[in-house]
């Protein structure tokens, strides 16, 4: 009797989590609601081993994917604190893929093109001057940086205060 179960959810990931934060901080007290503080370790421990006593009952793919996923924690901490880091080394790998697949779409710049027009002369080009108002704010503003607002004169901010209107 074939029985075909579909593999659904983010349950092996998470066993992966789990035992890779085991691995990392064992002795993690974690509060549980009516029991009280238990250690991560002893948590993981009953999880893995309801794991391993219902494999051959139901579901069997999905408890093997558990245990794998858990596998996979544990090597991934053990990695990490030898120093290597397994992320980065898959993040290398997806952008090699994405690379891959990518180059046969994308197009490459073949020649180059060059503006060879003479740059415009200082004296053809004029600076716009503001207009005599908006130039005495300016002074008065990079006074108040300078000094503080306490530093201008009575006209100064009489100014400021008409403008400002």
């Amino acid at each position: 009797m074939n029985i075909i179960s579909p593999i659904v959810g983010a349950s092996a990931a998470i066993m992966s989590i789990l035992v890779a934060t085991t691995t990392y901080q064992p002795l993690m007290n974690v509060r549980l609601l009516l029991v009280g503080n238990v250690k991560l370790w002893h948590i993981t421990m009953v999880i893995l081993l309801i794991d391993l006593l219902q494999i051959r009952l139901e579901n069997t793919g999905g408890h093997i994917a558990h245990l794998a996923g858990a596998f996979f924690g544990f090597i991934f901490i053990k990695l990490l604190e030898n120093g290597t880091d397994l992320s980065i080394m898959v993040s290398n790998l997806l952008n090699f893929f994405v690379n891959l697949f990518n180059k046969s779409n994308s197009t490459t710049f073949k020649k180059v093109h060059r503006n060879y027009k003479k740059p415009i002369s200082k004296s053809a080009s004029k600076i716009v001057t503001k207009d005599k108002t908006q130039q005495q704010i300016d002074e008065i503003l990079d006074k108040i940086s300078r000094s503080g607002y306490d530093c201008l004169t009575k006209e100064e901010k009489e100014f400021l205060f008409k403008v400002g209107k």
